[in-house]
């Protein structure tokens, strides 16, 4: 292939990187529409569930649901609190009704975010049938740490839900739940598979990206990540003709699943079971948000059956996380929790991404400002790169120099494009030329950017941080709005330095490549636009210092064109 000029190899690299952009976003559209259903271990498949003889803890049993609705029986909630979460407990369904976190501002200033009020049931509800509308009436009392929610269903089995608030044992946004069935009657009881609701949530404010609200779980080999697009019927792009009927409920029963939960962009709720559960459910949610019909989701755990004989018990524990889903809090929880993040589905990105995450708290814990931190971060990323950068403008340099002979050899050959190429091809070889060591630096920079952008995106830890005239890091920074248009500043200042990065940047090929490369600048201030301001302050600092290579390298002797021979030769 000819490769005439390093115009026209960076636009093969940045549009390698758009694809591989375009390609990922595609990619997860059709997840959501064709759901690969994970394998069950070998060992989940072949064990039964757990006797009650046995003294392993059972998967967790849900209380025997009444077949005939109870009469209305009125609402009672107490609340509790740690010193990160208040926590509000309801005798309808014997859970967590909704939870509001201290140290994390609402949607409105001076709110403090409350997680799970759409929710159908309350965070630890026992259901026989997951989309039920009906709840149980229980008794609830609190012992200190601990809240005690307790019915007798027939035909005589006392179901005690346990829930404790214990920092010291299970950490910040914790609460450990222990579930109890006690057959208190003179026969056995049969009682099926069951579910434990694990809460719901929804976009906190109408403009934030749907992406990131949905439903996941983990098996212990890889996660899923439900979003209420998967639920929508599929059509032919275009055309809009329907393939495929809309889903009303999602469910999966692989065994093995060691933790599900809801998650919106920044906070999650999570079900972690003691011993895997059999299975999870989930559903979306019709909301209003800020006067906008969204959707949100709920889910579910879904859980083996059991036999209980007169006077025998069975129980199972879980660990309830409610709270934001940042790195360090949900690495601690174990059992791949961290894998709730969904930083990337490749393994090189989601690698850079978590890596940059865990850097930049570094530095923000000595510096004290997550900008401060995300240019620091730059640098050092920019540090890294500035001898591969350094060559590769070399490399340019030299490929302008040996534009002349190309053209020449262009004119020579314009009526026999191969034998064109081949004499290209041998030019470029017998002057050492490497028309694609100008692309390196920008390879390399695409998983760094990708890092980057998955990331930012659900970085709970930007929420609320201000730079200069930036308020919050995690979204755009808008200044003003004209005629209904935001105008925020960074994007702006992105796509002027990244001009003029253009304009410093050596010379070579045709006009039209020139032009082309013109329009870079607005594809990446459309992908920077409504995102994350975050995101484009790195790619700001990054062109700045771009930039002052260029200048750095354009004070340096041009480099002299030798044949390789004659290179040999004076060695």
């Amino acid at each position: 292939m000819d490769r005439k000029s390093m115009d026209r190899t960076s636009v093969i690299g940045i549009g390698l990187a758009l694809l591989i952009f375009a390609w990922a976003n595609y990619q997860t559209i059709q997840d959501q529409k064709r759901h690969p259903r994970p394998q069950p271990t070998p060992e989940a498949a072949a064990s039964p569930a757990p006797s009650a003889t046995t003294q392993e803890p059972l998967p967790v049993p849900a209380a025997p649901v009444e077949q005939k609705p109870a009469q209305a029986v009125p609402e009672q909630t107490q609340t509790v609190a740690t010193a990160s979460t208040e926590y509000t407990f309801t005798n309808l369904g014997g859970g967590i009704a909704t939870l509001k976190l201290l140290g994390h501002q609402g949607a409105q200033p001076g709110e403090r975010m409350v997680l799970n009020t759409f929710a159908s049931h309350p965070i630890g509800a026992l259901l026989l049938k997951p989309d039920t509308q009906e709840k149980d009436a229980y008794t609830v009392k609190v012992d200190g740490d601990r809240v005690i929610c307790e019915k007798t269903v027939p035909p005589g089995v006392l179901v005690r839900k346990t829930y404790t608030l214990d920092r010291a044992k299970k950490g910040d946004y914790c609460v450990a739940l222990e579930v109890t069935f006690t057959n208190q009657s003179a026969a056995p009881v049969e009682h099926p598979d069951y579910y434990l609701y694990g809460g719901a949530t929804t976009p906190l404010r109408a403009t934030d990206l749907p992406i990131y609200v949905g439903f996941d779980w983990f098996t212990g080999h890889s996660n899923s990540f439900i979003t209420p697009r998967w639920f929508a019927p599929s059509k032919i792009p275009l055309v809009g003709v329907e393939t495929a009927p809309g889903k009303t409920t999602y469910a999966e029963s692989p065994g093995n699943v060691a933790w599900a939960g809801v998650r919106d962009q920044y906070f999650t709720l999570m079900l972690l079971p003691e011993v895997p559960a059999k299975g999870v459910w989930a559903r979306p949610l019709n909301v209003k948000v800020d006067s906008k019909d969204l959707q949100g989701m709920e889910g579910a755990l879904e859980l083996p059956g059991f036999k209980l004989n007169p006077g025998e018990s069975v129980s199972q524990k879980f660990t309830i996380y409610s709270g934001p889903a940042e790195y360090n809090q949900l690495a601690a929880l174990g059992h791949g929790a961290v894998e709730m993040m969904n930083l990337d589905r490749w393994w090189i990105t989601r690698t850079v991404g978590s890596i940059l995450l865990r850097s930049m708290n570094a530095l923000q814990g000595v510096f004290h400002s997550y900008a401060l931190a995300i240019i620091i971060l730059t640098f050092i990323v920019r540090g890294a790169l500035w001898p591969i950068q350094g060559r590769a403008n070399q490399s340019m340099k030299r490929m302008q120099l040996l534009t002349p002979k190309q053209n020449e050899l262009k004119e020579k050959y314009k009526d026999d494009p191969a034998r064109m190429n081949q004499e290209v091809m041998k030019l470029y070889k017998e002057y050492g030329a490497n028309p694609l060591s100008g692309c390196l630096p920008m390879l390399i920079q695409i998983p760094i950017f990708f890092g980057f952008y998955s990331m930012l995106g659900t970085a709970v830890e930007l929420r609320n941080s201000s730079f200069l005239w930036v308020h919050d890091l995690s979204r755009p920074d808008t200044i003003l709005t004209l005629a209904g248009i935001h105008v925020n500043i960074l994007p702006i200042a992105m796509a002027a330095t990244m001009v003029w990065q253009m304009q410093l940047t050596p010379k070579a090929g045709d006009p039209a490549q020139q032009k082309m490369m013109m329009f870079m600048p607005l594809i990446f201030v459309f992908f920077t636009y409504n995102f994350a301001s975050a995101l484009a302050l790195y790619y700001t600092v990054q062109n700045i210092l771009s930039i002052i290579q260029l200048y750095v390298n354009r004070n340096q002797p041009m480099p002299t064109l030798q044949k390789v021979g004659a290179q040999k030769k004076r060695r």
